[in-house]
């Protein structure tokens, strides 16, 4: 009984498979990366918050329709503070440009990096106690636009480390906006 299924399961699967020349077409998650920062840094800005940021990023293979503008590649990604302050979980695009390639090794590439897009944090919008003023921001909103800049590193075609900065702001569209700034690192697995 158990031969004619897993033969029935094989053939099942070798159905369902796509053939290996078309497998890049329906690729969907192109890249995964881990990264940890310092929360907060005093980098144009002032810090108030502190701890680290552990943060994890999927990004997608770019849609053909993406095309018109330089082929970016869709993201999803979180940082979670250690310290329990302002957490943040957002989304955007990512635009990736080579700018010296095959420098120590054949198939290495330094790269900059830009990710633009909206971001949704835990913390907290209007801080009016004199202390906590001390130790937290007031972002005005918890909805942000994101931003993140990245200098990075391509060690093979599939892994990658990178200095990263982000910042997340309203833009001045609500009543307090003090920002807040990342700077930190991380390494990339592409598929």
């Amino acid at each position: 009984m158990r031969r004619p299924l897993i033969a029935l399961a094989t053939l099942a699967m070798t159905a369902a498979a796509p053939s290996l020349a078309h497998a890049d077409d329906l690729k969907i998650v192109d890249e995964l990366r881990f990264g940890v920062y310092e929360h907060d840094a005093s980098v144009f800005g002032h810090q108030k918050e502190s701890g680290a940021d552990i943060g994890n990023e999927v990004l997608f293979t770019s849609p053909s329709f993406l095309s018109v503008i330089w082929s970016p590649r869709p993201i999803l990604g979180f940082l979670e503070n250690t310290n329990g302050t302002t957490s943040q979980y957002y989304g955007g695009l990512t635009w990736t440009w080579n700018f010296a390639t095959d420098v120590l090794r054949s198939d290495d590439a330094f790269y900059v990096e830009i990710t633009e897009g909206p971001g949704f944090n835990g913390g907290k919008t209007n801080v009016t106690d004199p202390l906590e003023q001390q130790t937290r921001k007031s972002l005005g909103s918890h909805w942000l636009f994101r931003e993140d800049l990245d200098i990075g590193y391509r060690l093979t075609p599939q892994w990658s480390i990178a200095f990263s900065y982000n910042h997340i702001s309203n833009a001045d569209l609500a009543s307090r906006n003090e920002g807040l700034n990342n700077i930190g690192g991380r390494i990339g697995f592409k598929f």
